[in-house]
């Protein structure tokens, strides 16, 4: 049947025939770039990615980050609670699983309870050593009141914690729970083996490696 045919047959206004014109003319929309992460607009990419369900998300992302998400997003959602899902989801944010301990973990001498679990674990929660990038504020020299003036009053940004946080609660699986300590620097001990110089003064830092 023609679009002609649902018209009166004599008495069809002509509204109604510019409307029925206009209906069987194609629109020049190109649905298939529209839809492909690795062509849409940019400006049309957070549509996009709530189209595609995608979980995790920052406007302040580059264009290609944000393409990437929404391209590796189904395979990361079919694979959610698993170790990978959890790299790929802090990668996005600029985190690095360092060290990671789940539930039941084999033994490991000096830290571990009866042979099974490193001590402080608790039952059927996996421990993750997340290191992420903190920004050090500049403190501008001010006489008489740097120091312990406003210099001790500006803290670190701590915005990569709560995006690594973030990005671990969306790549776990709902019934899972995890605990999540972010790397940070320790005393050094001789148990290290350091060469103590202009790069690392005696009792310097290094950063862990380890829970």
């Amino acid at each position: 049947m023609a679009l002609s045919d649902i018209l009166p047959p004599r008495n069809a206004t002509a509204f109604q025939r510019a409307f029925l014109d206009a209906s069987g003319q194609p629109l020049p929309i190109p649905f298939r770039e529209t839809l492909d992460p690795r062509t849409t607009p940019p400006e049309w990419l957070k549509w996009l990615a709530q189209h595609e369900s995608v979980d995790l998300w920052d406007d302040s992302w580059s264009v290609e980050r944000k393409r990437q998400v929404i391209v590796e997003w189904p395979e990361i959602s079919r694979i959610k609670g698993t170790h990978e899902a959890a790299v790929r989801c802090l990668g996005f944010v600029d985190a690095e699983v360092i060290d990671s301990v789940a539930y039941p973990a084999r033994f490991i001498a000096g830290r571990s309870a009866l042979g099974i679990t490193p001590l402080n674990h608790p039952a059927f929660k996996a421990r993750w050593l997340v290191q992420v990038a903190l920004k050090k504020p500049v403190n501008a020299f001010v006489l008489g009141r740097s120091a312990a003036g406003l210099g001790a009053l500006r803290t670190i940004d701590l915005t990569p914690i709560h995006r690594a946080k973030e990005a671990l609660r969306v790549a776990k699986a709902p019934e899972t729970e995890y605990l999540v300590s972010f790397a940070w620097r320790r005393r050094v001990t001789f148990g290290d083996r350091p060469s103590f110089g202009d790069d690392l003064p005696f009792s310097g830092f290094i950063d862990r490696e380890t829970l």
